[in-house]
């Protein structure tokens, strides 16, 4: 099952404990105005290490150079991360000690700024040409490219992964081996996949791979009874999908490829949704992310996910929508509940309402979120 499809159940208050909590960029840096924009959408410049916002109509973007790794810099002129020992002028490819100037592109064809070839067989990882791993995690597109017994889960984002029942210690280990780890799906299935640390930046200390996100997938599992996180599919740019059977571009907002690009006129997170309201291909006819059902049947609300190693706010609206997720413990961000005092914030027929437990039972004292009217809660604050 895919990340966004785990997250179409999702309830606030019902059995499931998310913290909503304020989000800040890592790092600072130079400071730049690119033209006019509507939303963050239209002002993402596909490089890592800036954070792209859309500040009163202008697309302002700042670099953060703690989202470099492995030795280098944030240079958004070259895309991105690159060696810091690459020389300006002459060959736009001419490095100290022949060391490519490279970013942390994913096409072979082009492996870094310098357009490495990379050989038949390795794969082209944060910027440079490695071996194709083939075990747990390994970024697979077809049977063939993942090592028995383990199989392509083109529904984990395209990684190899391995059956696996969760929940006892050394029957995973068994299973699974040295290095990964048994993630729950739900229900009683698990997936043997490359175990992680989300705190980490680079692949030899416990990262995931360019393409990836480290998750303990609580979208589907209680957080009160999290897994060790393990590396699943999350593409970060169009070259992240290159040949992927489910299309070649990637949405910024499920992690997914597909054949559609991401929309900014459709609806933005924590507008109200039909959850079956999809399109030929499955995504949200309606949002620009995904509908994820909240409440009652055939409620929903539109919401996005991102990694928060390579992003620490929301898309739309961040002054008043706060990534929801295990901070620390998993690098999964989910924006859906807008915060709001009074029904200025909320629109679309959404209510200013507290957030209900399991039994339907109002939560006064919590805040207040844009959330679709119950019946215990049928309105909330009015607009003044």
């Amino acid at each position: 099952m895919r990340l966004a499809a785990l997250a179409l159940a999702l309830c606030l208050g019902c059995g499931r404990t998310v913290t909503l909590g304020p989000a800040a960029d890592g790092g600072g840096g130079d400071v730049t105005e690119a033209p006019e924009c509507a939303d963050d959408l239209e002002c993402d410049d596909a490089v890592v290490c800036t954070a792209d916002r859309c500040t009163a109509g202008r697309c302002v973007r700042a670099v953060v150079p703690s989202r470099c790794g492995d030795g280098t810099v944030c240079d958004p002129a070259r895309g991105g991360c690159v060696d810091p020992r690459c020389r300006d002028g002459g060959s736009p490819c001419e490095a100290d000690g022949g060391v490519a100037c490279v970013d942390l592109g994913a096409s072979t064809v082009d492996c870094g700024a310098c357009g490495v070839r990379c050989r038949a067989g390795d794969v082209c990882d944060r910027g440079a040409c490695v071996p194709r791993a083939r075990g747990a995690s390994a970024r697979c597109r077809r049977a063939g490219d993942c090592a028995e017994p383990y199989a392509c889960d083109l529904d984990l984002g395209g990684v190899c992964a391995l059956p696996c029942a969760p929940g006892d210690a050394a029957d995973e280990a068994r299973a699974c081996g040295v290095g990964a780890t048994c993630l729950s799906l739900g229900d009683g299935m698990g997936r043997c996949l490359r175990a992680c640390d989300p705190r980490e930046r680079t692949i030899d200390r416990g990262a995931c791979a360019s393409g990836q996100v480290c998750t303990a997938l609580w979208l589907s599992n209680d957080l009160a009874r999290l897994d060790e996180p393990a590396c699943v599919g999350f593409c970060q740019s169009d070259l992240d999908c290159q040949g992927d059977p489910r299309g070649g571009r990637c949405s910024l907002r499920t992690g997914e490829c597909g054949a559609r690009a991401d929309d900014g006129r459709l609806a933005a997170d924590g507008t109200l949704c039909d959850p079956e309201a999809l399109d030929e291909a499955g995504r949200s006819a309606v949002c620009r992310g995904f509908c994820a059902r909240v409440g009652a049947a055939g409620r929903g609300l539109c919401a996005s996910l991102f990694d928060r190693a390579t992003r620490q706010r929301c898309y739309d609206d961040p002054a008043t929508m706060s990534p929801a997720g295990p901070v620390g413990a998993d690098n999964l961000g989910l924006c859906v509940y807008r915060a709001c005092v009074d029904g200025c914030a909320c629109g679309g027929g959404a209510a200013c309402i507290f957030p209900e437990d399991g039994a339907g039972r109002p939560q006064p004292g919590s805040a207040r979120f844009c959330l679709p009217p119950t019946a215990a809660q049928p309105v909330g604050p009015g607009c003044p």
